[in-house]
């Protein structure tokens, strides 16, 4: 019984940091932009595939 809830306990701490990651990689993607055109683009991108999820 204590191993299940060892084992929960890492697939919470799994989910958790790989919702941490996705800011960050937001952010490097955004820093990627050559122009102030390509940042609106990209976070046009971004802000589309937030809304998609809904």
């Amino acid at each position: 019984m204590n191993s299940i809830f060892k084992t929960l306990q890492q697939v919470v701490l799994i989910k958790k940091d790989k919702k941490s990651l996705v800011p960050n990689r937001d952010d490097l993607y955004l820093a990627g932009s050559t122009d102030l055109f390509d940042l609106e683009r990209r976070q046009k991108e971004l802000d589309t595939r937030f809304i998609r999820k809904f």
